[in-house]
């Protein structure tokens, strides 16, 4: 490839990365959400090669989210390390899933996407209209008795480590909602809390996938400090904005993908 078109693929990768670590700061998603498509769609990455990738790059996005939600105060360490801890063990299952029954079958993989797009869809779209109609349960309000249940929380973590490698996507979207409703944690201190306790879950993973080759990284690398970056400043806009017209626009962009990877299926 001519270095003008390298030139482009990294300036490409880079600004997803930058997009990616921004919005999932503020939203409390590990990225991974914006960059697998993005790398797929717009760096003409493979499907293996792109999940692998994001996972890899999902440890700068949480190591660079967490450290800056942990000196704003939102973070919640027992929670975290509880979640954590059955995250790793999901982690060790889905990678062996990953590698034993998905790398090798891209309808699976493109199935599964449009499933998990589809449903993060759905439940960024239901939080978005509770919270324009007012109608979010008062129970899920942080009112300073957080329940940080070992065995709830572990298997929180557990669910979303098992995605994350199966389909090297951090599972903030799974974590962040239950921290609001199983430990009780306000929408920022969840937000904190996800991206501690997506640290180990992304680490252990990623090197998992390096170690098995379903990394690019050089690409991982600048992807990684890109998220790192953009989750900086996410934080910092977190607690200048509302995130109910992030959540507007993330819902129809799930729903768009949700489309893409199913559609062709759909029809037969």
């Amino acid at each position: 490839m001519a270095a003008g078109g390298i030139d482009t693929i990294i300036f490409i990768i880079l600004l997803i990365g930058l997009i990616a670590g921004c919005l999932g700061a503020i939203v409390g998603l590990g990225g991974g959400v914006i960059m697998l498509p993005g790398l797929e769609l717009l760096a003409g990455f493979d499907l293996t090669k792109a999940i692998g990738t994001t996972l890899f790059a999902v440890i700068f996005t949480s190591l660079s989210a967490a450290q800056g939600h942990y000196r704003a105060g939102n973070v919640r360490l027992r929670s975290a390390g509880y979640a954590a801890l059955g995250g790793l063990i999901g982690v060790l299952l889905g990678s062996y899933v990953f590698t034993r029954y998905l790398s090798n079958s891209l309808t699976i993989l493109e199935v599964a996407l449009g499933i998990f797009f589809l449903f993060t869809a759905y439940r960024m779209g239901r939080d978005t209209y509770l919270d324009i109609s007012g109608r979010r349960s008062m129970a899920i309000v942080n009112n300073g008795e957080n329940k940080e249940s070992f065995a709830a929380l572990s298997g929180l973590g557990l669910v979303t480590g098992s995605l994350t490698g199966m389909l090297g996507i951090g599972g903030g979207f799974i974590l962040t909602p239950g921290f609001i409703l199983i430990g009780r944690l306000s929408p920022r201190a969840a937000v904190g809390t996800t991206m501690l306790a997506m640290l180990p879950l992304a680490l252990s993973g990623g090197l998992i996938k390096l170690y098995q080759g379903y990394v690019d990284l050089p690409a991982g690398i600048v992807l990684g400090l890109g998220t790192a970056l953009g989750a900086q400043a996410g934080v910092w806009i977190s607690s200048r904005i509302s995130s109910t017209l992030l959540k507007v626009i993330f819902t129809i962009l799930f729903a768009f993908l949700a489309a893409d990877y199913l559609w062709p299926y759909l029809l037969g």
